[in-house]
């Protein structure tokens, strides 16, 4: 009965969603181009990498929006968080430091702070896979566009997922042409950002890019407890990639590229809510937040065309240096009655990376994909945290090889860890082109996950650590052209996403020391149509998602103890639509992406709250029940505290989210052209954790005004634009995080405040 009604709701979502979208009757989320004139606007060929090959994104059996580089140049979109709203069904949230939440269809990372668990959305920068999310807080540079593949990935790329993946693509050398772009931004918040990029040709057969980027700004929020208080949410960071295109022959291509990010910032704002400043936009802290990234990624891309099949390499190395500290107890002295203070939270990770694949011409009745993705990894992490009610203690950063015996009196967690991630995975998929019009796809993967390593705690003798993980996965899926603009499509396919260790629970009542890989099995029907004469593109996708042992953040009745556990059955549906219409001979293009998502944890599952837990611990101390704190009657009622979370609704899925906009191009004379765009972007509330506690769990709705305005001469190199982001100075919570470590505060996470960014480009 229980499936019988998820179904009824997904076809009644599907079908109410279509009804709201005839009815306003305009959306976009494939960006077109606006720079030649009005009689060029018509929907173009967007090309995307599916399964190793390049099609048309019209024509992929699949949900997937290509978020080309014009949006995130008019949206001023400059790192992965922004794409919310802009994006059907993803969501982009940081959690405690500077970790980042992703999840698509509410499927993705609930345990940011976990060393040892990977995520559930796959991200990938120009075919490469990038293990850790903390790379994600590098900003966008010379992009594309951007590929968000929605649903289980990895048959046929990159690494498996659970939830999708994020592809960004550079722009690539183009041969025998020199050229160049230089832009300056200015904004209010001291906001400056300058970028410089050069294409220059060697011979025939080589050309080399280079582009450099630098950023900074003032913080959007303010601490007001340390010597006055100090920024956060600022930036001051330099991204630089060189890349190197070499056509060998006609049949062979190798490209080169390596990239160099810096981050030197204060962290981001977490405002606590029994914060007593009532200003969303100051934070009582009295600990400072600081990041200090590096990451260098270098990738080669082989590429031989042979006679009947086209074989790739892709060969990636990749080093991450990470040392962040920031306020646990996001509060004062004072308002929290001590401290808890994380003196550091360091990260370091080298990756080296190979995929191979072969596939087949395109043409035939059966196209095929077969190859397999390597990968090793090497990353170690220091954490240091003290907790206390002296202001006077010391809160310095300590050794890593300390003594047991010269441990301060105040550190109420440290953790030293060292993990090696070795990971294979062939794969094979294939496809019957039965008609030009009917086909079918088929794949399958194995996946081989082995994990070692090394933890203490406390400076504690290191404990070692293996575990292993293995899965097979696949997908079928069938595609009919009804007509030339109008495709309907239907998918089974499964997910996974590997286990791992809980470096913590050693000593752990209930938190098992093993993690179990999480499945998903992923059921979609979908339509890709365009109408009235290529004037109205409308895509509309309709899912259902069983989901077996989903990874989440485990509590422990013993404090620091826990680590990711697994939830038995989830179930997650909805409704996607993308649609976009030309209007008054494409003076005027309207927009709209639209979600609708809900789901249920289906079975018998009991989980500890951290908030409940210390809430039975006092209790049971005030009452005598536990003679004193971290004794064994202690941990007991602690875990009393524990609930059944069956029937509450997953994290990260709101009700209804999404974007319209508008685009209105007027023409001055033949040569000038002005571009004014508004966007609206609308997220209901949502969940932040599986308990669905009202005033920690619910996160509000918000709804947010974006402007861009441009000026451009057909002739001339140069154009000036602007933009206007949260132009009503919106006061949305873009996510919360319930600490479960620490002091478990809630504390919430605003979206940018108004910024009115002026920028100039020129092209030479």
């Amino acid at each position: 009965m229980k499936h019988q009604r998820y179904r009824k709701t997904l076809l009644a979502s599907a079908i109410l969603a279509s009804l709201c979208i005839l009815q306003t009757g305009h959306a976009q989320t494939v960006p077109q181009e606006t720079s030649d004139n009005t009689e060029s606007k018509e929907f173009e060929v967007v090309t995307i990498t599916v399964d190793q090959r390049q099609v048309n994104l019209q024509e992929a059996a699949l949900s997937v929006t290509a978020v080309r580089n014009e949006l995130l140049e008019q949206a001023n979109i400059s790192n992965a968080a922004q794409l919310n709203g802009f994006v059907p069904g993803l969501q982009i949230n940081k959690s405690g430091g500077s970790e980042t939440q992703v999840s698509i269809r509410g499927i993705g990372s609930q345990t940011p702070q976990n060393f040892f668990s990977q995520p559930g959305v796959s991200f990938h920068m120009d075919g490469a896979y990038i293990t850790n999310s903390i790379a994600l807080t590098m900003g966008f540079l010379d992009v594309e566009h951007i590929e968000i593949q929605r649903g289980p990935q990895g048959t046929a790329f990159g690494a498996a997922s659970t939830g999708g993946t994020i592809n960004v693509i550079s722009k690539r050398p183009v041969l025998e042409e020199f050229t160049g772009d230089i832009e300056a931004s200015f904004g209010n918040y001291n906001y400056a950002k300058g970028k410089i990029a050069v294409n220059v040709p060697v011979g025939d057969s080589l050309a080399v890019r280079g582009v450099l980027q630098t950023t900074s700004h003032d913080g959007f929020s303010q601490s007001n407890s340390i010597d006055g208080g100090y920024d956060l949410n600022d930036a001051d960071n330099v991204n630089a990639r060189i890349s190197a295109l070499w056509e060998a022959s006609d049949d062979l291509s190798i490209l080169i590229s390596t990239q160099h990010y810096t981050d030197n910032s204060n962290g981001s704002a977490l405002k606590a809510q029994d914060d007593p400043n009532e200003d969303p936009r100051v934070v009582s802290q009295d600990y400072p937040a600081k990041i200090d990234m590096t990451m260098d990624i270098s990738t080669a891309i082989v590429t031989w065309e042979l006679p009947w099949a086209t074989l790739k390499s892709t060969t990636s190395y990749q080093d991450m240096d990470h040392v962040q500290s920031f306020d646990s107890d996001r509060s004062d002295f004072e308002n929290f009655g001590g401290y808890d203070h994380v003196a550091t939270w360091s990260t370091w990770a080298e990756t080296t990376l190979q995929e191979l694949s072969l596939s087949s011409k395109s043409g035939g009745m059966f196209d095929w994909v077969i190859g397999a993705f390597y990968l090793k990894s090497k990353s170690g992490q220091y954490v240091l945290e003290y907790k206390g009610s002296d202001i006077n203690d010391p809160t310095e950063i300590l050794p890593q090889d300390l003594a047991p015996e010269d441990i301060p009196f105040n550190v109420s967690y440290e953790n030293v860890s060292h993990i090696t991630r070795t990971s294979w995975a062939p794969f094979l998929q294939g496809t019957l082109n039965i008609s030009d019009d009917l086909h079918i796809t088929a794949g399958v993967r194995y996946n081989d996950d082995d994990y070692e390593g090394l933890s203490s705690s406390y400076y504690a003798e290191a404990n070692s650590t293996d575990f292993a993980s293995d899965n097979l996965t696949g997908k079928i899926a069938i595609d009919y052209t009804i007509a030339t603009d109008n495709m309907i499509y239907a998918s089974l396919s499964k997910g996974y996403k590997p286990g791992g260790v809980n470096s913590s629970s050693a000593n752990a009542m209930v938190v098992s020391t093993e993690i179990q890989p999480e499945t998903v099995v992923a059921y979609e029907v979908g339509s890709k149509n365009r109408f009235l004469e290529n004037d109205l593109q409308f895509n509309i996708s309709a899912f259902f998602y069983k989901y077996d042992d989903m990874q989440y953040i485990q509590e422990d009745p013993i404090p620091f103890a826990g680590g990711t556990g697994n939830i038995p059955e989830t179930n997650v549906w909805g409704t996607e639509i993308e649609m976009s219409w030309n209007l008054l001979d494409d003076s005027l293009k309207l927009g709209l992406n639209a979600t609708a998502l809900d789901g249920e944890f289906t079975e018998e599952y009991y989980a500890l709250d951290r908030r409940a837990a210390d809430a039975a611990g006092d209790v049971a101390l005030a009452t005598g029940a536990a003679p004193y704190a971290w004794s064994y009657e202690w941990f007991l009622a602690r875990g009393s505290a524990n609930v059944d979370v069956s029937g509450n609704t997953p994290p990260t899925l709101p009700k209804l989210s999404g974007s319209v906009n508008a685009t209105w191009f007027q023409e001055f004379g033949d040569d000038a052209l002005l571009t004014t765009r508004i966007d609206y972007i609308y997220r209901s509330e949502f969940q932040s954790r599986i308990f669905n506690t009202p005033n920690a769990d619910t996160v509000d709705s918000y709804g947010q005004v974006n402007l861009f305005v441009e000026y451009e001469q057909f002739d001339a190199n140069w154009r000036l634009w602007l933009n206007a982001t949260n132009l009503t100075d919106e006061l949305g919570i873009a996510g919360r995080f319930v600490d479960p470590y620490g002091s478990g505060v809630v504390s919430d996470e605003y979206i940018a405040p108004r910024q009115i960014i002026l920028n100039f480009g020129y092209s030479f």
